[in-house]
């Protein structure tokens, strides 16, 4: 059967144009060739390997079976986590509701690399823009790290180059700025690329937004290219600079985040100059709506005394799992097979990929159908301004994350 105009959750950018093909349980993308784009329709097909059931400790068993054992386990601890959160709004809607019942701290798998996103703004705001606003109206588009476009391989073609825009008007300065040097880029003649003999993106970073500073000399030792790359903004009618976190050392993002935010609103004074922050690949920007929906807080969320309390240093899961301050572990991962827990629990229910192989055998498996695949769902998209709907074009007996869940919670 052919499916047209589906949306796939594979990056942040969830392009909603897809032409998709099923074969009973094969699941082939028609409309686009990259390979990133290809890895979630290619990882989504079931084969003889794939989990269609539940399991007890590596032993297949009936759903009924595996949600006493799950909600047992549940009843037994004295500090558990639920985390991953990489799954469709409702999912997360049902984690946050086993998670007040179970009094338990809840966050988001790339819970570390979003923090240093929310400190910055909860501190200084932000200047942010869309992705609309982006592919219609800006003049200059500067992107921070060559691999932002492998991570959103439909940027270019939807944002930075489209074929037309509400302004009809498509001509329009891109920069890549990257401290490693990349031959494709170097020769495209549509491209900008600065390779910069520079350490880091972090010190480019730097030396761009001391420019922007009332104290900036021109005697101070700035490269050149940062130079050229400042007065490109500034001759600009609309620029944007666009970034993933992810590409920033976690011990130096959120200065690095704070350098751009400090950039962007100086700039702002005289020159129209936005940030696009780029993110949402494993569905961090739905976990974290979803949370502000439910709690008024981003993540992470602890329930322990019955009421939401944020906290990003005492109830960060990763560190919680690593110090054994958790006895719980309960992971919530449907888009991709590869997304497993990095830290493990005492004890562990991880409900999942039916293509997923954990590090270790875990106490309850619960194999779910995946969003936009099996089930219909909503997810959130990178700018956070647009929740796209997730079709259903594959049918199977697979039960959704979030029906697995309300069987935990009603099971307690």
């Amino acid at each position: 059967m052919q499916f047209k105009h589906i949306t796939c959750p594979q990056c942040g950018l969830l392009c909603d144009d897809l032409d998709v093909s099923v074969d009973d349980q094969d699941v082939t993308l028609n409309s686009n060739s990259s390979p990133v784009c290809q890895q979630f329709f290619v990882d989504a097909r079931l084969t003889a390997k794939s989990a269609l059931q539940p399991q007890i400790k590596g032993k297949p068993c009936t759903l009924d079976e595996a949600v006493a054992y799950a909600a047992k386990l549940h009843a037994a601890s004295k500090q558990s986590v639920i985390s991953g959160l990489i799954a469709d709004v409702q999912a997360c809607r049902s984690a946050f509701a086993l998670a007040e019942k179970t009094h338990s701290v809840i966050d988001h798998a790339n819970g570390q690399s979003m923090r240093a996103s929310t400190a910055v703004m909860q501190r200084y705001g932000e200047v942010r823009t869309t992705l609309a606003e982006a592919r219609n109206r800006a003049d200059c588009i500067i992107l921070f790290g060559a691999a932002i476009l492998e991570k959103f391989p439909r940027l270019r073609s939807r944002i930075l180059q489209p074929k037309e825009t509400l302004s009809g008007d498509t001509e329009r300065k891109i920069i890549v700025v990257d401290v490693v040097e990349n031959t494709d880029l170097a020769n495209d003649e549509d491209i900008d690329f600065f390779h910069l003999p520079l350490a880091s993106l972090e010190i480019a970073i730097q030396q761009l937004q001391y420019l922007a500073s009332p104290c900036a000399s021109t005697e101070t030792d700035i490269d050149p290219s940062i130079r050229l790359i400042h007065q490109h903004i500034l001759a600009s009618n609309y620029s944007v600079l666009t970034w993933t976190a992810t590409l920033f050392a976690k011990n130096t993002a959120e200065q690095t985040l704070q350098n751009l935010t400090f950039f962007i609103k100086e700039t702002m004074k005289t020159k129209r100059c936005v940030g696009l922050p780029l993110s949402g690949s494993r569905g961090e920007i739905t976990a974290n709506q979803v949370s502000t929906w439910q709690t008024g807080f981003p993540l992470p969320v602890a329930f322990s005394s019955g009421a939401p309390e944020h906290n990003p240093v005492i109830y960060d899961a990763e560190t919680m799992l690593k110090n054994s301050e958790a006895d719980l572990l309960t992971w919530i991962s449907t888009y991709s097979s590869d997304d497993t827990p990095k830290q493990y629990a005492n004890a562990n229910i991880v409900i999942g990929h039916p293509n997923m192989k954990c590090d270790q055998t875990v106490d309850v498996f619960f194999p779910v159908g995946i969003p936009g695949i099996d089930q219909r769902g909503l997810a959130c998209r990178t700018d956070a301004v647009a929740t796209l709907p997730l079709h259903s074009i594959r049918k199977n007996d697979l039960p959704s994350a979030d029906h697995v869940l309300n069987l935990i919670f009603q099971a307690l």
